[in-house]
């Protein structure tokens, strides 16, 4: 017998045992854990990273990291997960909070300043960064700073927050900037209900839901508000809640309420028939643009929930954080922040990083 001949029927033995075996002798490989969170030069940084988050085609990425230094500047840098190239924004940043990714990662939006922050939009294509504000904001009072709120799946629209620095007058108002006209359109109403905690837009932008700490008799409460084509109701009606993510199609929105004994569950309405459903008994961070795949926060650390299976990953350890992009739009991939030193090898700077962890 040669030794091709040998060869071959080796080969054939093998592709037999395992049809024999069956599905479950196939290996599932682990999920890997990748940090994001690297110099240029792929070398470990000094300084702690975090405020990670991903595209929806989960091909780009984006994390700040301080000033390793010691001063206040921050680093905001985006993460090409193919390739592995990194690129460091290049505007002077001070006090960088809130990047936010469209879902082919072109366009990057973040809050950036001192004491009088403004939101921007960083064009990755064209190298092009704009202020977003207003040519003529409203008149009801001052307004001196503003906050990146959210990005449309499309890049096209991105809403933006107005305030000042008394008290919840800081994120006071809610505007969408169509980035292709630069025209405004004034989402939340005047006089402002409270300050507004968040927003999400549809994947065009059409459909606008965000969270406001509304002003009542007996203190503060949360309310989460959905705009359609002019059109506005409300999420969650009975409930205290705070708006976690719209899906991308805007028909179906994931938000934490939280009941009179202080405990904090996840639920899913239906925006067309009102119905909601409770999908975990403790709070969600994020999900996927479909709202299949649901971040759960837990004193164990971060699950991945799978709706309607119920199934159970665990994506990241006790004490790790993420942020509500942290999920792309397949599911499979969530990054995350942590400051434990054995998820990687040659973990050796002592201080938070930010990490990625791809889910079979």
């Amino acid at each position: 017998m040669t030794a091709h001949v040998r060869a071959v029927l080796g080969a054939a033995s093998a592709a037999a045992l395992l049809l024999a075996l069956g599905p479950a002798a196939v290996a599932t490989p682990p999920p890997r854990v990748e940090r994001i969170s690297t110099a240029i030069d792929g070398s470990e940084l000094t300084a702690a990273s975090g405020g990670g988050v991903i595209s929806g085609d989960g091909r780009y990425a984006v994390f700040t990291s301080a000033d390793p230094e010691g001063g206040y500047d921050t680093r905001l840098y985006l993460k090409d997960l193919r390739t592995g190239r990194l690129a460091q924004v290049p505007e002077d940043l001070l006090y960088t909070t809130g990047p936010m990714l469209s879902g082919d990662g072109r366009r990057l939006a973040y809050s950036n300043g001192n004491r009088y922050p403004k939101p921007y939009v960083y064009d990755r294509v064209t190298g092009r960064t704009e202020v977003v504000w207003p040519q003529e904001p409203p008149q009801d009072t001052s307004y001196e700073l503003g906050t990146a709120a959210a990005i449309s799946a499309d890049g096209r629209h991105v809403a933006y927050t107005l305030g000042n620095r008394h008290g919840d007058d800081y994120a006071r108002v809610l505007l969408v900037r169509d980035l292709h006209t630069g025209t405004d359109r004034r989402i939340s109403p005047l006089p402002a209900e409270g300050m507004i905690l968040n927003a999400w837009l549809g994947a065009d932008g059409r459909t606008v839901a965000y969270s406001v700490a509304a002003r009542t008799n007996q203190g503060t409460e949360g309310r989460i508000h959905v705009v359609r084509d002019g059109r506005e109701s409300d999420i969650g009606s009975g409930f205290s809640a705070t708006l976690v993510r719209l899906s991308d199609d805007g028909r179906r929105a994931l938000f934490n309420a939280t009941a009179a004994d202080w405990t904090t569950s996840a639920y899913v309405e239906d925006l067309r028939t009102g119905r909601v459903r409770q999908v975990a008994g403790t709070g969600a961070v994020a999900a996927d643009g479909s709202l299949r795949h649901v971040l759960l926060s837990g004193d164990g650390g971060l699950d991945l929930l799978t709706l309607p299976s119920g199934r159970r990953q665990q994506v990241a350890p006790a004490g790790a954080t993420a942020l509500p992009r942290a999920v792309d739009r397949t599911g499979h991939t969530v990054v995350f922040s942590s400051a434990a030193a054995d998820l990687v090898p040659h973990d050796t700077n002592g201080v938070q990083d930010v990490f990625l962890r791809r889910l079979n």
